[in-house]
């Protein structure tokens, strides 16, 4: 049995005829018919029948395909995999990151750098949850991590920079509605945060503190735009509130706050791989204040890390 049978078989079930499975393999139809008539003889059992002018699978040929299909996908699988550990840029790499991070300075930090380097390719993906470097489907993760999930042996966890959260108002809202002296009194406030779990995110609070309105929003620059609106108190970074064109004031600032480490986090499989190790360098060359939100210029541009092809 190999690749060609199993594509061949494949995209005829997928596609729907041995014309489109030809067309997609590049062979001829004559090609895709003599691929699946060698593929029955092999595997021994009758995985296909004529239903009208289609080709359709049989109850052995269905539990065949699943099989196909994770052979091919494993295939796949291995192939990035191996260019991955490669020292030279080969293939796309894979990012994960919450929309918390990408929202507040990802895109804006890679756009020179991708611009600068058309070699390196990313698929990029927001995941509410660190993910499971097992499956070999995200080479790289960038969040605040578990300190036992850093502590894994199949994990390497490289520091980016802290996050300093803090509650915070609008001058106007703390005149219309008073400032709050305690926790308790935030009952009577309108919240605006990032899940209905806990005022800062990506943190899970045993006893979130109950209020008569909520906003919630899963975006930190929306939270600062909903603050600075009035609307009510939310969870937001220092340079966000440093930024701000208006005047914000502290909540609370000495019984409610939050820090998070924020981790740039990879398979130690790929502990080699230089393309991984000068994105992270990179990353941490940016100013502090560029890594934590609503900097649109960086102070200096770093200079992109350089893909030659002794590399």
């Amino acid at each position: 049995m190999d690749r060609n049978q199993l594509l061949a078989f494949y995209y005829t079930i997928t596609l729907g005829s041995t014309g489109h499975a030809a067309d997609k393999v590049g062979v001829t139809g004559s090609t895709i018919s003599k691929l699946l008539k060698s593929l029955e003889k092999e595997v021994g059992h009758q995985i296909l029948t004529k239903k009208g002018k289609y080709l359709v699978l049989t109850d052995k040929g269905k539990i065949f395909f699943d099989t196909a299909k994770n052979i091919l996908d494993e295939y796949d699988l291995s192939l990035r995999r191996m260019q991955r550990l490669s020292d030279r840029m080969e293939g796309a790499f894979t990012l994960s990151l919450p929309s918390f991070i990408s929202s507040l300075w990802f895109m804006e930090a890679v756009t020179p750098l991708l611009k600068d380097t058309p070699e390196l390719s990313f698929a990029i993906k927001t995941l509410k949850e660190a993910p499971d470097f097992t499956a070999g489907e995200v080479d790289i993760d960038i969040r605040n991590a578990n300190p036992l999930f850093l502590k894994k042996d199949e994990i390497i966890a490289q520091y980016l920079t802290t996050y300093n959260l803090g509650l915070y108002a609008s001058q106007a809202y703390i005149e219309a509605k008073g400032m709050p002296q305690n926790a308790h009194e935030l009952e009577g406030h309108t919240l605006i945060t990032f899940t209905d779990e806990g005022l800062f995110p990506h943190i899970y609070e045993s006893q979130p503190i109950k209020c008569k309105q909520h906003l919630i929003i899963d975006c930190p620059l929306s939270v600062a735009h909903a603050v600075e609106n009035g609307l009510g108190i939310g969870p937001l970074l220092l340079p966000v509130v440093h930024q701000s064109p208006h005047p914000l004031v502290p909540v609370l600032p000495n019984q409610l706050k939050q820090t998070l480490q924020i981790y740039y986090t990879y398979p130690a499989t790929l502990k080699h791989n230089q393309i991984i190790q000068e994105l992270y360098n990179y990353l941490r060359s940016l100013p502090e204040d560029f890594l934590k939100g609503r900097t649109h210029l960086m102070a200096k541009r770093p200079q992109p890390f350089n893909l030659s092809p002794d590399l």
